[in-house]
């Protein structure tokens, strides 16, 4: 700032500034406008791929740049020479073996030179025999095939039954057994077809002590009637507890089991059930120690 100007502040002009300026604003001709460099345009590079150009011209025999080594002669019927060994090869080729010879086998002899055809022995007793045998075999093995496969799938012993009177409760190995069977309507709510009916069973488990409570497998189950006919059944509920207390002994746990039996037996075929050994308290490298049939079965009479 002029010190010998008066003091102003920041933004005020000082007063040797003129405060009236004129338009400056250029209003003559513009000047030409350059125009912009547009390069000049490629050829089209495109090739042809379709169809395929032809072949070349096959070159002359005494054009230079197409010769090739030419191979060595070799005379005719003489062999071919031998590769020799490499250094990596551990010894030379060894020769050829020289073809076995030729055996001549002597010409066929007329046929009626030759000896007569011995007569075929004719089919005797062995045979027969042989067959027979086979026969008895199998009808005896057959039987006893099937009573193998009883004896894996059901030991094939006898069962010993133990009869229940009806309504009444069966002590047996540790466990009391309780049922009851009546009839009821489908439990889908569909229509029965005629000639079936609906059962429904309630197989009751007391433990009577503390070995009892680890014997917790469900029976095998079914409903035979008087002629031997049998018919499955299905497990619906099982209120068993798989942990076993002090608690439980003397308390009653329902299985609840449904089945479809013929309407004519309803009312008269009886329940059999075959009580597991398994224990619960048994280690898995102990579960084939063991390995006795039940053959014990409890028989609920109606």
């Amino acid at each position: 700032m002029n010190q010998q100007e008066p003091p102003r502040d920041w933004f005020s002009p000082p007063p040797s500034q003129p405060t009236e300026i004129d338009d400056t604003t250029y209003s003559g001709p513009l000047p030409p406008m350059i125009p912009a460099y547009i390069p000049p345009l490629a050829p089209p590079s495109d090739v042809l791929v379709w169809p395929p150009p032809p072949p070349p011209p096959a070159p002359e025999e005494d054009d230079e740049g197409f010769s090739t080594q030419p191979f060595p002669a070799i005379a005719a019927g003489r062999p071919l020479p031998r590769p020799r060994p490499s250094f990596q090869d551990p010894e030379p080729y060894p020769p050829f073996p020289d073809p076995p010879p030729v055996r001549e086998e002597p010409p066929p002899a007329s046929p009626e030179a030759s000896e007569p055809e011995p007569e075929r022995k004719k089919k005797g007793w062995g045979r027969f025999f042989a067959g027979a045998a086979g026969s008895v075999v199998l009808a005896v093995g057959a039987p006893a095939a099937a009573n193998w496969s009883t004896y894996v799938y059901g030991t094939g012993e006898p069962d010993i039954v133990h009869v229940i009177p009806a309504g009444e409760t069966y002590e047996f190995e540790h466990v009391a057994w309780r049922s009851t069977m009546e009839r009821i309507a489908n439990p889908a709510g569909a229509a029965e077809k005629p000639g079936r009916q609906w059962m429904k069973i309630v197989l009751t488990r007391t433990a009577l002590d503390r070995d009892g409570t680890f014997l917790t497998g469900v029976p095998d189950v079914e409903i035979r009637d008087a002629a031997g006919r049998k018919w499955r059944t299905e497990v619906l509920e099982n209120a068993t507890p798989l942990d076993p207390s002090d608690d439980q002994i003397g308390k009653a746990f329902p299985i609840e089991i449904y089945a479809v039996v013929p309407t004519d037996v309803a009312d008269t075929a009886e329940l059999f059930i075959r009580p597991l050994n398994y224990r619960s308290d048994t280690p898995t490298e102990d579960l084939t120690d063991d390995l006795s049939a039940d053959l014990d079965v409890l028989r609920f009479l109606r």
